[in-house]
């Protein structure tokens, strides 16, 4: 027996306190709800959770700011709903001034200043359209491009499309796209159309029949035809001929709009029918026939068709570029990615002069132009120019990586900037320069007009899609990715009431016991005590 030390009590007072902590540690854990409040509860569990834990309010803010984007989009399309309206009103206009029989020059010059009034709100709109401080429509948030070259157009650059160096990307065009076409080996003369000629155009399922026996061209060519039988000396053979070629090509033109090909007729340097598809590239053709053989088909009445079109070949910062029509689109991959240009350089004739023996010009001689004269070969490599991007489009957020992050470009809608590269006859290069004062210039407005109306409700479908299916479709998904991530983040740290409850009251328990042997220890050094006051 000993009075010294006491383990008993020791070994006492060690279970008490362990007792005591992990009392200590299970109210911590109800009161707080986690069981994993510091690193020494479970070192892994912590490291995962605070990811989790990351991730989680990550996907909240996420939700947030595409809400706010799908705003953002929202307040463009209110935008362009206002220029589709606008637009809507200018068609009708030029529509008003192409009738020429009723309009004076008081009411076109009305037409035109209300245009003009309608121009300005569009421009007014592209400037004024704002989200956040942020201009939508004045090309400051999308990509811009320009083209320096003759006949070189910048058409369009995707909002994936990387900024050109100071130089720009180097355009090089090898094949200048051509049209299908059929070219007659025979003139049209008086005397090959005295027995009647027919010609017949098929295009697009739709077809052109030309017989000159029948309606007001037969009578007129008849006319025509018999003035030179009964007067050939005031009716010369190429006068006569002449008359009829004309008759013919403008009838034929005629019909080819009524029926809607897209199909032009013309007569060659040397008074051969030409007929052309106005569309570029290999997948235009027709089909042409005549009665007389030579005029268009090579055999009468044999159906024949158009020698074959070709598409643009060339490339775009030294690689290979995709060639459809005129238009020249850099390939997936390279460095100019998603680029199209326009290369509006077509092969004519070359007027020669024709010179006699004795130095004097007597004539002029039409040689077609070769692909190799207009833009080189291997031996003579010529530049056609180079196309310049400013890439300004704007990443939207959907997701913690920011890789999965789609760009979207917004267009610049000034009048400036839309309806531009249209062919028309009034030389209007944009939705600025129209103007309907004049006949031919109410049609090319009313033909730009319908373009750039095209143009908005396309790209308005494009945004749309954008919004739907890139910004709101992700709204549920981030919602259930958190659901999901906080059930996980749960699982591995919260507390399981029910468990740690029953820990707990197991725990006061032996608490109480613990504390209570500790008086019985305490007890025992006194027996000493009593043994030495009994002797």
């Amino acid at each position: 027996m000993k009075i010294r030390q006491n383990p008993s009590a020791l070994n006492t007072l060690r279970h008490t306190s362990d007792h005591f902590s992990k009392v200590k540690g299970g109210i911590e854990r109800l009161s707080s709800g986690v069981r994993v409040n510091r690193g020494a509860d479970g070192p892994a569990t912590l490291i995962a959770s605070e990811k989790l834990r990351g991730n989680i309010v990550g996907l909240k803010q996420v939700y947030d700011n595409v809400s706010s984007s799908v705003s953002l989009l929202q307040t463009g399309e209110g935008a362009l709903n206002e220029v589709s309206d606008l637009l809507i009103k200018i068609k009708q206009l030029t529509v008003h001034a192409m009738n020429e029989a009723t309009n004076s020059p008081e009411m076109l010059s009305a037409d035109q200043e209300e245009i003009e009034y309608l121009l300005d709100t569009i421009d007014r709109i592209s400037q004024n359209t704002e989200f956040g401080g942020k201009k939508l429509f004045d090309g400051s948030m999308g990509v811009n491009g320009t083209a320096v070259g003759n006949y070189l157009h910048f058409v369009s650059a995707d909002s994936k499309a990387l900024a050109s160096p100071k130089e720009g990307w180097e355009v090089d065009v090898h094949q200048i796209a051509t049209r299908a076409r059929k070219i007659g080996k025979v003139a049209i003369d008086v005397n090959n159309v005295k027995d009647g000629l027919q010609i017949l155009l098929s295009e697009g399922g739709k077809n052109v029949s030309l017989k000159t026996s029948l309606g007001d061209l037969g009578e007129e060519i008849d006319q025509i035809i018999k003035n030179f039988d009964q007067d050939p000396k005031n009716f010369s053979k190429n006068e006569v001929s002449a008359q009829i070629r004309e008759l013919i090509v403008f009838s034929l033109n005629q019909q080819i709009n009524e029926n809607g090909l897209k199909l032009e007729v013309n007569l060659t340097a040397d008074n051969k029918l030409y007929v052309r598809h106005k569309n570029f590239g290999g997948s235009h053709f027709f089909s042409a026939t005549s009665s007389v053989a030579g005029i268009l088909s090579n055999e009468s009445n044999v159906a024949q068709l158009s020698d074959p079109g070709k598409n643009i070949e060339g490339t775009i910062n030294g690689e290979m570029a995709l060639g459809e029509g005129q238009f020249l689109s850099s390939l997936k991959g390279s460095k100019a990615e998603g680029v199209t240009i326009m290369y509006d350089n077509e092969l004519g004739f070359d007027e020669i002069p024709v010179i006699d023996e004795n130095g004097l010009r007597v004539g002029t001689k039409f040689i077609e132009q070769k692909n190799e004269d207009i833009v080189g070969n291997s031996n003579n490599q010529k530049i056609e120019g180079y196309v310049h991007v400013s890439q300004m489009s704007k990443e939207f957020q959907v997701g913690l990586d920011k890789l999965s992050n789609p760009a979207f470009s917004f267009l610049n809608i000034r009048t400036g900037q839309l309806g531009n590269n249209i062919e028309n006859n009034s030389n209007f290069n944009s939705l600025s320069d129209i103007n309907v004062k004049t006949l031919q210039g109410a049609k090319d407005a009313a033909k730009i007009v319908d373009k750039v109306i095209e143009q908005i409700a396309l790209y308005r479908g494009e945004m749309g899609s954008f919004q739907k299916n890139m910004l709101e479709s992700h709204l549920n998904s981030l919602k259930i990715n958190e659901e999901n991530i906080t059930q996980a983040e749960s699982t591995l740290r919260d507390t399981k009431m029910a468990s740690e409850m029953s820990t707990l009251t197991k725990d006061k328990i032996m608490l109480q016991a613990s504390t209570a042997m500790i008086a019985q220890a305490n007890q025992v050094p006194k027996t000493v005590l009593d043994l030495i006051q009994n002797s």
